[in-house]
């Protein structure tokens, strides 16, 4: 079982992977710039070569970057839309030379627009991304779900199915599952039952093996609520008998777990990271 949380990488980015390492993670996953600034200046090749050479001794054999919330490839505004295909490019180049597997991303919003051209303005920037990266095959673009508020997409896995039936590469794409959004858009996964149709619908819709990374969070909304705020495990609404369910699924048996759950001390991750270990045994 891959497991870690997602870690501060202020100061120099390398040292994101010792605060990982203390906490005996074996995944990380980072911000690579400021994520609700445009980029400001990208990661030097002297720092990402630290970083990789750091990450070969500390036992972290999973990395993702989570994208900057600022980004939005649905939008129909076009000096955003540019924006974010420019900054979506800069972002897998700076995945790879970190040495990182995964590019984890929202899917944006298609606010004062319709579903059908936000989907098909996210579908047209990926297949210039993909195309301008196409020397990246290392790194795979993760889609999150989100927990259905507003005009974002994401919140049903027929939004995914249309993005990876439509794209040009869908070899580079892969899904990230979000727990905490997939119980507020109305998945109750405190029944085992649900879970486990929850990951057939996945495997149904984007093919089995896409779904590389589970962001393990508790919520502090309740079902179908589509508020989308994180607990600790087993302090939320979802509950720890869930996620012993969860963690021990074997569905996801390949898949990396991130927490992204709250720091309210220095030892809230400690505390989370412990609770899923007992629970997977």
């Amino acid at each position: 079982m891959y497991l870690g949380v997602h870690v501060s990488a202020s100061g120099k980015i390398y040292e994101a992977v010792d605060r990982a390492a203390s906490l005996g993670c074996t995944a990380m996953q980072i911000f690579s710039r400021n994520p609700r600034q445009w980029r400001q200046g990208g990661v030097c090749e002297e720092d990402s070569h630290e970083f990789r050479h750091r990450l070969r001794s500390s036992g972290i054999r999973v990395v993702a970057v989570h994208i900057p919330y600022l980004i939005n490839l649905a939008t129909s505004y076009d000096v955003l839309y540019k924006k974010s295909i420019e900054g979506y490019i800069e972002d897998m180049r700076e995945t790879d030379m970190l040495g990182a597997q995964y590019l984890v991303t929202h899917m944006g919003s298609f606010k004062n627009s319709t579903l059908a051209d936000g989907l098909g303005s996210f579908i047209k920037a990926l297949n210039i991304i993909f195309r301008q990266t196409k020397d990246l095959k290392g790194v795979k673009l993760l889609l999150e779900n989100t927990s259905g508020s507003g005009s974002w997409l994401g919140s049903t896995f027929d939004h995914h199915k249309i993005i990876f039936d439509a794209v040009e590469d869908r070899s580079r794409l892969g899904l990230c599952l979000d727990t905490a959004h997939a119980f507020a858009a109305g998945y109750d996964i405190r029944r085992p039952e649900v879970f486990d149709a929850l990951i057939d619908e996945v495997d149904a819709k984007v093919g089995k093996g896409a779904l590389h990374l589970v962001h393990l969070n508790d919520s502090a909304s309740d079902c179908g609520t589509h508020i989308d705020r994180h607990d600790h495990i087993g302090k939320g609404f979802i509950g720890t008998k869930a996620f012993r369910h969860i963690v021990n699924h074997p569905g996801l048996k390949d898949a990396a777990f991130i927490l992204e759950t709250p720091k309210d001390t220095p030892r809230s991750d400690k505390m989370n990271l412990n609770r899923v270990r007992k629970l997977a045994g």
